[in-house]
């Protein structure tokens, strides 16, 4: 067993060797990630063609926000953003009621809260672009402690009978805990950022796997502010975050703008945290109870040893004389892996899914290399090269020639130098260039979806943007599976397990109602089914004239068809629902024969009757009692 206090210097090597041989099994995709942001911030990361020329058709920022409106717009137009069945009514309303809560929650600017909305946003820009999006979940709560001095009496003296005969005043004070912020907390994780275990198979989840390791930098005094970590006096504050991986890592692609070198300041200071979540084999000391790991293979299956889902966090020091520091080991408090994995399309052998751009990858590449090549032919048809014999006496500084066009020879040019004549080039780039684009329009987001269709007719239009939109839509589906029913699922475990009492009782009006069987309820996101406008109206159209076609048929039945067919009226007019059940359903109509037949039934109550709806007689109870005798 290791010693006191080594245990900590191993455990901090145990993460940081995790984090390094799981950063090496995906350095592919890094580079991968780093070369699709560059393409979306137009850039031309890879070239198969270069010369003068460096003009960028930026089809990756329309394809990713082109289908992130859709999305987002299919998303929060549904009412509720999640929805909850189940067979115990109540329980589903209320978890619905909560998320719903939540998901609109606008708290003051101050408060460590981003808008569900805004989450989502960055979310699905990540998945789409990488193939797959990572949020970490927490739960944030501040409460308020409130005490209240009330004044009572305490006997003294009693007679003989119990009855009070001296009394003396006393106050009493009473402390009841608020809540001031209580809600669930979300960040979205840069894919650099992140680590997870290497036998994950395509299309599980992260939370299926042994362990996460998260990277952020953060400010030390925030971390002093949590008061769940532990040496933090052995931090040193003077480090620079310069030379931490964390901004090695993001340094080209913060070059872009300039902010390659992160700023020092006087009074706060950056630590580069890491974090592993996941299963480690623990046993308990006996001196304090607390949690040593096991490092030895030969022992981590004795008994004494058991395996718990633990945290570890330590803080990274690059400097000469700092050392790493472990700021915390203990028990996870969410008792799961915290982290909620979206993805987009599988991929057949690796866990990490494919997005919209990697599959058209080449094809921008090449679009952009032609169009370059196309411009740079126009710019020697236009702009000849001034050729000039480098021995001449030449006034340089006042000769004029076009950019990159002064070619330089050893002697009289017309000795030394083939013309090329001019070409025309409008039948060979520009048609290539069509051809290309069109590849890219099998993606998933075509002109007919984005508003830049060029077809001839209405109905080549709504045809293609059908097509796309069921496309559209299937992503839709995987976001909900992979990422929103999952992230509401784990917001009502963390309230159950953290949130307190007042505020389930502020959203719901009434205490909440717990579940041992969380399962028993099942989160059914509407953004699939969500409609757009025109589809609404053409349905209100379609269910008008069915209401019309039933309110001539005589059966008792017609006000259920009635009620079923004006809710779906007025959820796609969103009207309040509740409003379609006024109809009496037990309404009958005296002048109509179902009508009479309905109201004899009332009449009659339980009563015995024949096949034509009539009260039998004595003797017609008579037959079919022998009837059902003889047929026993």
């Amino acid at each position: 067993m290791p010693k006191d206090k080594d245990w900590e210097k191993q455990l901090i090597e145990l993460t940081a060797n995790d984090w390094t041989n799981g950063k090496s099994f995906v350095s592919d995709l890094d580079e991968l990630y780093e070369t699709l942001y560059s393409m979306l911030r137009g850039e031309r990361p890879e070239k198969n063609y270069d010369w003068e020329s460096n003009v960028v058709i930026n089809k990756v920022f329309q394809v990713i926000w082109t289908a992130i409106p859709y999305i987002t717009q299919k998303i929060f137009g549904a009412n509720p953003l999640v929805g909850v069945k189940s067979g115990d009514k109540e329980g589903a309303f209320q978890r619905e009621s909560i998320l719903e809560f939540w998901h609109n929650l606008n708290p003051g600017t101050d408060a460590p809260h981003t808008p569900y909305f805004s989450t989502v946003v960055m979310w699905t820009l990540r998945a789409l672009l990488n193939g797959v999006g990572i949020m970490k979940k927490t739960w944030h709560q501040k409460l308020k402690t409130k005490s209240q001095t009330i004044q009572v009496v305490i006997p003294m003296k009693m007679d003989t009978e119990g009855n009070e005969t001296e009394v003396a005043p006393h106050n009493k004070t009473t402390k009841q805990t608020y809540p001031e912020e209580d809600w669930p907390y979300n960040l979205i994780v840069d894919n650099k950022d992140i680590v997870c275990d290497p036998l994950l198979q395509p299309g599980q989840s992260i939370r299926q796997g042994r362990f996460v390791i998260h990277r952020a930098m953060l400010d030390l005094d925030t971390l002093y502010n949590d008061g769940s970590y532990m040496n933090l006096d052995q931090i040193n504050p003077e480090l620079s975050s310069v030379s931490s991986e964390h901004h090695q890592d993001h340094a080209q692609e913060k070059s872009k703008d300039g902010q390659e070198t992160p700023p020092e300041f006087d009074i706060y200071a950056n630590v580069e945290v890491y974090e592993r979540v996941g299963k480690i084999p623990v046993y308990k000391k006996k001196e304090d109870k607390q949690w040593i790991p096991c490092f030895d293979k030969e022992e981590i299956f004795s008994d004494d040893i058991e395996t718990r889902l633990m945290i570890a966090t330590y803080v990274r020091q690059s400097g000469e004389d700092s050392s790493d520091v472990l700021i915390k080991f203990k028990d996870h408090i969410y008792d799961e892996i915290n982290y909620i994995d979206m993805h987009i399309y599988f991929d057949p052998k690796r866990w990490q899914s494919m997005g919209e751009i990697e599959p058209i990858k080449d094809l921008q590449t090449s679009i952009n290399d032609n169009i370059n090549a196309g411009f740079d032919e126009m710019n020697q048809n236009l702009h000849p090269p001034v050729i000039v014999n480098k021995y001449g006496l030449w006034d340089w500084d006042t000769m004029v020639h076009a950019p990159g066009q002064k070619w330089l020879t050893g002697g009289p040019p017309k000795d030394s130098v083939y013309f090329k004549e001019a070409t025309n080039i409008s039948r060979d780039v520009w048609q290539k260039h069509a051809l290309l684009d069109n590849e890219i329009q099998l993606m998933t987001v075509t002109n007919a979806m984005s508003g830049g269709a060029k077809e001839k007719t209405a109905t080549t239009n709504v045809m293609n943007a059908q097509l796309t939109a069921g496309k559209l839509d299937f992503v839709i589906k995987m976001i909900e599976t992979t990422g929103l029913i999952p992230s509401a699922q784990m917001d009502v475990r963390f309230a159950k397990k953290f949130a307190h009492k007042l505020t389930f009782e502020t959203i719901l009006g009434k205490p909440f109602k717990y579940s041992d069987w969380e399962e028993l309820y099942r989160y059914i996101p509407a953004a699939a089914s969500v409609k757009l406008e025109y589809q609404k109206e053409v349905e209100v159209q379609q269910d008008t004239q069915l209401l019309s076609i039933i309110s001539a048929i005589q059966n008792p039945n017609v006000p259920k068809l009635q009620n079923a067919i004006i809710k779906n009226i007025y959820r796609n007019r969103n009207w309040d629902e509740e409003l379609s059940g006024l109809l009496d359903e037990n309404f009958y109509e005296p002048t109509s024969e179902a009508g009479n037949m309905q109201m004899l039934d009332r009449m009659m109550g339980s009563k015995a009757s024949n096949e034509q709806g009539i009260q039998m007689s004595q003797q017609e109870k008579g037959v079919r009692g022998r009837a059902m005798r003889l047929a026993q």
